[in-house]
């Protein structure tokens, strides 16, 4: 992201929804330019706050709607894992676009997301049946994405799409649900949620040797001002 944006010294990255800086920091460490991580959540930032150790990132608390960044100040904008938390997506482009610089060297937003195909075939789906019913609507094709970029006045759209995959044992696994790694965890009717987490223990307890394989598909969105 850092190389096709080509920022520099000088220019600004701003990441919308940066949590606790997992991704943040690491960024910050590969370009020489500023970088801002924004949420909405305060706990959140406090967490990436007392992590960045040599202070070399501004946490500021804002929205995707509401950019704490003024008018084409920003390189790049990036949205890790962040569009299916959002309700009005075009909005938030929008408003990512406000912040990016104009002209030659104009700015960038990057786009992280699952695609359709992940969502349908996700390797917890067979223990949790409403996963892909909540998810569906959540992560939509990338024509749809593309379509919502060029209405929010983004242009150059840039598609690449990748796939990870990666076993897992079976303790991992249970390790993960038990604290609802994911957001659609927490979403599901409380009785399907305890019978997958049940059905995943007595796994763990017959065989600590089972390991599940996780195929992710990811949709790399960029588009320019």
């Amino acid at each position: 992201m850092l190389r096709e944006a080509a920022v520099g010294a000088g220019d600004l990255v701003v990441e919308v929804g940066c949590g606790t800086g997992r991704l943040t920091l690491p960024m910050a460490g590969l370009t020489p330019a500023r970088v801002m991580g924004v949420d909405t959540e305060a706990r959140m930032l406090d967490v990436a706050r007392a992590k960045d150790v040599a202070g070399r990132v501004q946490w500021v608390r804002g929205s995707a709607y509401r950019l704490p960044v003024a008018d084409g100040t920003a390189g790049l904008v990036v949205m890790v894992m962040v569009i299916h938390l959002l309700r009005q997506r075009t909005r938030a482009f929008g408003e990512a676009r406000r912040v990016l610089r104009p002209g030659e060297r104009a700015g960038q937003l990057c786009i992280w997301t699952f695609t359709p195909r992940h969502v349908e075939e996700f390797y917890l789906n067979a223990f949790f049946p409403s996963i892909a019913i909540i998810d569906r609507p959540r992560f939509p094709a990338v024509d749809v994405l593309s379509d919502e970029l060029r209405r929010a006045g983004l242009a150059r759209i840039r598609v690449e799409v990748r796939e990870e995959v990666r076993r897992m044992e079976i303790a991992e696994v249970v390790d993960r649900v038990r604290g609802r790694y994911i957001s659609t965890l927490a979403m599901l009717p409380p009785l399907e949620y305890r019978l997958g987490l049940q059905r995943l223990e007595e796994m763990l307890a017959q065989d600590r040797t089972i390991a599940l394989s996780q195929r992710s598909e990811w949709a790399i969105i960029s588009a320019r001002k």
